[in-house]
């Protein structure tokens, strides 16, 4: 009976014992405020946006940045020109990774510091056909707060407008006539035409105004001069008379 008691008792230790030591690994393990501080500040840090350039391409759309956007525009046809947007994503440090999602195919591809290079990633966008959006997610790589999501980065890449190509589109600010846009354009041909013609009608009516009040000014600067022309007039005949009087 006593040696059972004595089983249960080094039983007990032992678990009491295990307990202690899970416990302790687990506060070991808690993600503190000063590792907290150093990955929500290295997250900080990180950095997305696009550069969106014109490049000189192949038939096969090999980039040939030997040769000028000039010299294509001028020559028979065996370069063309390619819209090029590329995104980068800088500043990452070994302490995160992220997530780059593309929401539009619904890729979605890690990368750690080691995938990098000098912590930047560079995508290059397939063109400039649709509106794309793409998410960043940033993590914490340091084992105490592994996989603590820290921030999220937004971008959208731009489409290439064709309407802003319509002769309709010609000097003008509209937004629907921008070269490049980052929103969808739902405005009919129609509607721009209606506009146009308003806009054409305004302008008429905005110069016909400012014609007709240079006018009144002119009219106003005319009639003053006259008046002052004919009191110097009036004036210089009494003075003359008075002398003759005088005389």
């Amino acid at each position: 009976m006593g040696w059972c008691k004595m089983k249960k008792g080094r039983l007990y230790v032992i678990a009491l014992f295990i307990i202690v030591l899970f416990t302790i690994d687990k506060v070991n393990a808690q993600c503190d405020n000063k590792t907290q501080l150093e990955i929500n500040t290295a997250s900080s840090n990180v950095t997305m946006d696009y550069n969106l350039t014109t490049v000189v391409v192949d038939g096969n759309y090999n980039e040939h940045p030997e040769i000028s956007i000039e010299e294509v525009k001028g020559e028979d046809g065996i370069y063309g020109l390619r819209d090029k947007v590329v995104i980068q994503i800088s500043n990452v440090t070994d302490k995160i990774y992220f997530t780059f999602i593309n929401e539009d195919e619904g890729i979605v591809e890690t990368y750690h510091y080691s995938d990098l290079k000098n912590g930047t990633l560079k995508y290059e966008v397939p063109d400039t056909e649709k509106i794309r959006n793409y998410t960043v997610k940033i993590y914490s790589n340091v084992k105490d707060c592994l996989n603590d999501e820290l921030r999220t980065l937004n971008l959208t890449t731009p489409m290439y407008n064709q309407i802003s190509d319509w002769e309709l589109c010609k000097n003008s600010n509209e937004y629907y006539c921008q070269t490049y846009v980052t929103s969808p354009i739902t405005i009919s041909e129609e509607e721009i035409m209606e506009k146009n013609i308003n806009n054409n009608e305004n302008n008429e009516s905005e110069t016909q105004n400012e014609v007709q009040n240079a006018m009144k000014k002119v009219w106003l600067w005319v009639g003053i001069s006259v008046v002052v022309v004919l009191i110097a007039a009036i004036i210089f005949t009494i003075i003359r008379k008075n002398k003759k009087d005088l005389i």
